[in-house]
């Protein structure tokens, strides 16, 4: 199983900036997410608004990664979308793509996160583990939706089809973007997670 290690030492480094136009960005969307959360009928929409504009703020003001931000913004916006202009019941399809896209962008902005973080004896087992993480995350979605759904007479969860679906899109979405990140995107930190063969190490 994975375990932790510490956090790789590396030289003072200048502190990431947004461009401005990612900047412009963030800031609309965490602006809109609140005018969304404020302006919701039920308690979950408000909880999840106000959960996304502060965790916006707490990861740009302890980790400053650019890219992280900007993932977490495109979520923030779909969700936004979603729920302020009502896609999920204006468009049919809405709902499937935003659990995919979701799933595939924020299983990159974790594996950017915490993946340096951990060491396994193989690849397989760290991202297996990260992709097991991703589906109990969507899985406490569900249990919320549900929740919110008897407590609110809400419509969040469409029945047992409808969250299969979001489970099986949220598994396919979590693999494609795990796959993406640790073929083209990781770092030397992640690479030095997993020891290298033993053809290589002679």
């Amino acid at each position: 199983m994975p375990q932790r290690t510490l956090p790789p030492t590396a030289d003072a480094e200048e502190t990431p900036r947004l461009h401005w136009a990612a900047l412009v960005f963030t800031i609309a969307t965490m602006l809109s997410a609140a005018v969304v959360g404020l302006t919701a009928s039920d308690h979950f929409t408000r909880l999840t608004m106000a959960a996304s504009v502060m965790g916006c703020i707490a990861l740009w003001q302890t980790l400053r990664d650019p890219v992280v931000m900007v993932g977490l913004t495109v979520v923030i916006l779909g969700a936004v979308l979603g729920w302020g202009l009502n896609f999920y019941d204006r468009i049919w399809w809405y709902d499937d793509f935003a659990h995919f896209t979701f799933s595939l962008v924020s299983t990159m902005g974790i594996a950017r996160l915490l993946l340096h973080k951990y060491r396994a004896e193989s690849a397989a087992l760290l991202l297996v583990a990260l992709w097991l993480s991703w589906l109990g995350i969507g899985s406490l979605w569900e249990i919320g939706e549900w929740t919110s759904d008897q407590l609110q007479a809400t419509h969040h969860s469409r029945g047992y089809a409808d969250t299969m679906a979001d489970m099986m899109l949220n598994s396919a979405g979590s693999a494609i973007g795990i796959w993406i990140y640790w073929t083209w995107l990781r770092t030397p930190a992640d690479r030095a997670t997993v020891p290298p063969p033993a053809d290589s190490a002679r």
